[in-house]
Formats: structure tokens, C-alpha cells, sequence
């Protein structure tokens, strides 16, 4: 999920460990974040991230443009939380970007952006009920690396320096929608509604101004969500119940605390559905990316069955304050042994049309838009240090692991908190992996991400 991808493209149960929400370069809230006012929270903060990529050739051509050499992305960032009456909320979160990169006209269309995350208002007519209407960023799952449950996160992406997947999901696009939540002593509830507004977009938008809200994105189809969460044998289980025209599935996640130190936890989400390269064709087609007459490629059975998604792991948290979480990934829907075999055969063949490599690749966009693995079997790990060697120093560091071909999409960070105001952060990703596996035919093998930001 480098830029060439990105380019082609309780109701909430916690992240765990706690100490991996929210984004690694943010301060601390004692010592750092702007002070609330008494009705009024704010984080203000301007951020310019720095990219320079390093490109390599690849087996199946990718297809213009290819990912820039550089890029430099200028973001303010604004995020208000306030309650002007006892029993009413409002949440507004949004950022502004400029970008600049290698092989794009300063003037085009894709120089600014405007993401709006969250933008909302809620009701509490009762201490255990409240109402909740507009763009919502709902998140669910326990897991880090994939979030079979957290099924509000297709097509959110906004840009960003860090993918690590904890990250991703605390910075992205939430979805028009009225929620309602009720608690009580031994669990909770909610139903959330989603509109269809329009009709799906495609997955790269053409907004000559920049500032769409990409409501085409998010509410292209009438979506519900229902939850009911309770304690039994400390487990924490969260039943979920989704359903879209075409696609409803059951979700189900579970965490239990192993002693002081080591968490945990699993979540798993089944429906019928096509696979993973049927739904991008036909995806493909209904958006007018894809002519009507493109084959299914790699070849693939088009039914429509059961299939599991899985995301089981456990969390340790070593004395030092170091967090280690290693998780195994199950996406049914993904591609195994024989249909990465053909990706490359099919689109690496000597004469091979450019229409063909473009449809493959369409394939892995689709995946990156829809926040899917690729492969059916992966391996995540992730290690955070929040207080390296000073409390001014944060170190993270994760890897996503093929099993069938054992190539590496990684990432390792540092921030260093310069001072109350100002943060420094250090990005290096890499794809590792033969040329004929899923990490190693990305055309990017390393990308240096150089950021600075300053909070008001």
C-alpha cells in the first residue's frame, strides 16, 4: 500500500494496546495538545511531509503515470469537539492538502485536496442513549493489521505519511449517516443507517476543484450496521450484523486480558460474496473505468459463496513500556498460489497488451480503495515504543508478511517531540520480495518520508 497504490486510488471497541491510537506524531494530551476550553476542544496544527521514492522495474508493467519520484504535501489540519448544551455534541474534523510532486503540473487538479473526516452533531436524551447524525468515522474490530469487522472503512483513504494500519484508521473519511447508541449495565448497543446519495465514483475522482466531499465514495449504496456488545468470561465479545444490496455479512470480535501484560484477541466476519478480483472487474465496469467486454483477469470463479475473513493476534506489553503485536490474516476472497501465478504469466508475457497490465493492476487498486489484503494468508507484526530512551522520543515499526511467497511490505518511524509546538517525524517503507511475488512487483522499493509539524 505505497503511493503507487494510494495514488490509484461501547459501539467502538479499542485498538489494543491504547498506546497505538491515534497518529504517532501527535503530542501527548497532558503536555502537548492545545488546552480545551470548558465546552470546546481543539487541535490545530499545520504539517508539510516530504516523499522521495526510489522506483524499480517491474514484471507486469504498471500503468501511467507511474508514482512520482518525489512529492511534498503542505496540510493544515483542524479537529473541534464541543458541547454547547448539556445534552448536545458536535465533532468537526477536516484538513486541507496542497500537493507537489515530480511529472504534475502545479496547476492541476490534484494539487489540493480537501479532506472532511467528521463532521457531525449528537443528541443525549437520556445518561445511556444518544443520537448521532452526519459524516461519523465508525470503526470497529479488535485487531491491528486487518479489521475483518470494521466494516465502514471501504474507500476512506486520505493521504498521509505513516501506513501503518492503526494510523490509517484513526486519519480517514468518515461516512453521512444517523447512529444510535444505548448502554446498560451488562453491554451496549447501536444501529447505524447510512443514505445512498449517488452513484458510485470511480476509484480515482475528478474534482477539478479538489474540495468534493467524496460523498460518492462513501455513500454510493444504502448501508446498516447493527451491534450488541456484552461481558461474559471476560471476553468482550461484540456481535456485529452489516448489510448492503449485494453484500451482508456477520462479524463477531473477542479480546481477553492474559495476566498484566499480554492481550488476546480475534475477530472474524462472513458473508456470501464474490472474490476479491470478480468484485474489482465488476466494480471496474459499473464506474466506467473498465470497458463492459473485460475479461476476468486473472481468471476466476465469478460465484457468489461463503467466505470467512480472520484476524487473530495477541498484544505484549514488555516492561520497558515496549508493545508487541503479532496477528495471522485469513481473507478468503483473496488470491492464493494459482491466481498470483497468473497475475504475473498474464500480464508479464513477452507482447502482452497495455490494456491487459492496466486491468491487473486495476485489481490491487481495487483492493488498496476497499482496505482488503491481496493474498488470502498474512502475517502482521508491529512493535511501538512510545518513550524511547527520553519521553521525547517515539519508535514503531511493522511488517505485513506473505505466507505463500514470504515478500514484505515494512515501515519504521521515529518522532522526536522538538518541543510543545513542534514534532519531527521519520518515515522509511520498503516492499521486499522477489520480482514474481506481491511485495516485490510494486514499482516502489523504498520511499523516505521527512515530516514536520507544527501544532497551534
Amino acid at each position: 500500500m505505497l503511493v503507487a497504490l494510494q495514488l490509484l486510488g461501547a459501539d467502538d471497541v479499542d485498538l489494543i494496546p491504547e498506546d497505538v491510537l491515534g497518529e504517532p506524531a501527535a503530542p501527548t494530551e497532558d503536555a502537548r495538545a492545545t488546552a480545551p476550553a470548558s465546552r470546546l476542544s481543539r487541535q490545530l496544527f499545520f504539517e508539510d511531509a516530504l516523499t522521495l521514492s526510489n522506483l524499480r522495474d517491474v514484471v507486469v508493467p504498471f500503468p501511467p503515470p507511474l508514482p512520482p519520484r518525489w512529492q511534498d504535501r503542505a496540510s493544515f489540519d483542524a479537529r473541534l469537539r464541543g458541547t454547547p448544551a448539556s445534552s448536545l455534541a458536535f465533532t468537526l474534523s477536516d484538513r486541507v492538502n496542497v500537493f507537489v510532486q515530480s511529472g504534475q503540473d502545479v496547476a492541476s487538479r490534484s494539487t489540493v485536496r480537501n479532506d472532511l473526516r467528521e463532521a457531525s452533531v449528537g443528541w443525549q436524551p437520556h445518561p445511556a442513549v444518544d443520537l448521532e447524525v452526519g459524516r461519523i468515522d465508525v470503526r470497529n474490530g479488535v485487531a491491528l493489521g486487518f479489521n475483518p469487522t470494521d466494516f465502514f472503512k471501504t474507500r476512506t483513504l486520505v493521504g498521509q505519511a505513516s501506513l501503518d494500519p492503526s494510523v490509517i484508521r484513526q486519519n480517514r473519511l468518515g461516512t453521512l449517516m444517523v447512529r444510535g447508541r444505548a448502554s446498560w449495565s451488562a453491554g451496549s448497543a447501536s444501529v447505524a443507517f447510512a443514505p445512498r446519495l449517488t452513484s458510485p465514483s470511480p476509484i480515482i475522482e475528478h474534482d477539478p476543484l479538489g474540495v468534493s466531499p467524496h460523498l460518492a465514495a462513501t455513500n454510493a449504496a444504502p448501508r446498516v450496521l447493527a451491534t450488541l456488545g456484552f461481558e461474559v468470561l471476560d471476553l468482550a465479545p461484540q456481535l456485529l450484523g452489516y448489510y448492503e444490496p449485494g453484500r451482508a455479512k456477520l462479524g463477531l470480535d473477542l479480546s481477553r486480558p492474559i495476566g498484566g501484560a499480554v492481550v488476546v484477541y480475534a475477530e472474524w466476519a462472513g458473508g456470501p460474496e464474490q472474490n476479491l478480483v470478480a468484485r474489482a472487474i465488476g466494480f471496474g465496469k459499473r464506474t466506467g473505468t473498465l470497458p463492459d467486454a473485460a475479461p476476468i483477469v486473472p481468471p476466476s470463479d465469478t460465484a457468489t459463496a461463503f467466505r470467512n475473513d480472520v484476524a487473530a493476534g495477541l498484544s505484549w506489553t514488555i516492561a520497558t513500556k515496549v508493545t508487541l503485536n503479532v496477528e495471522y490474516h485469513l481473507h478468503e476472497a483473496g488470491l492464493g498460489h494459482d491466481a498470483w501465478n497468473n497475475w504475473f504469466d498474464l500480464g508479464g508475457a513477452p507482447g502482452a497488451p497495455a490494456a491487459l497490465a492496466n486491468e491487473l493492476w486495476y485489481v490491487r487498486a481495487y483492493a488498496n480503495d476497499q482496505q482488503e489484503p491481496m493474498t488470502r494468508h498474512q502475517v502482521f507484526v508491529r512493535a511501538s515504543w512510545p518513550r524511547a530512551f527520553t519521553s521525547d522520543l517515539e519508535l514503531s515499526a511493522f511488517a505485513f508478511v506473505d505466507a505463500a511467497d514470504g515478500s514484505v511490505l515494512g515501515q519504521a518511524a521515529a518522532s522526536y517531540y522538538l518541543s510543545k509546538r513542534w514534532t519531527a517525524s521519520l518515515f522509511v517503507s520498503g516492499n521486499l520480495g522477489a520480482a514474481r511475488s506481491e511485495r516485490g512487483s510494486f514499482p516502489e522499493r523504498v520511499s523516505s518520508i521527512a515530516q514536520l509539524t507544527l501544532y497551534l
